[in-house]
């Protein structure tokens, strides 16, 4: 099993906005990819801190998803707008393998 997970910083005053985001992203993973998008806030430490996570068999289901991401405009239009919500220097991005 491998996680996939990216953290998030959110501009100041655009949490709201990007815990709305995160529950539409929620919703379109589990509709349109069969996969349970994990969110977590940051509760202690720096505010508007976020991290997402999403479980995959192996990496080629994780490579698969990506691809199909890269051509589907609806996760565009969310993606475009996470642009908006978050700071230049946000989605760091780490791949963990269950040992």
């Amino acid at each position: 099993m491998n996680r996939y997970v990216i953290e998030f910083q959110a501009k100041a005053g655009k949490g709201d906005e990007a815990m709305t985001l995160f529950q539409e992203m929620k919703q379109y993973f589990s509709r349109r990819h069969q996969k349970t998008l994990e969110v977590y806030y940051q509760a202690f430490g720096t505010p508007g801190s976020f991290q997402v996570a999403m479980d995959f068999d192996n990496l080629g289901q994780l490579e698969a998803v990506a691809g199909e991401l890269r051509r589907d405009p609806e996760y565009k239009a969310l993606a475009d707008r996470a642009r908006n919500l978050f700071t230049d220097d946000s989605f760091r991005t780490t791949v963990y393998y269950r040992i």
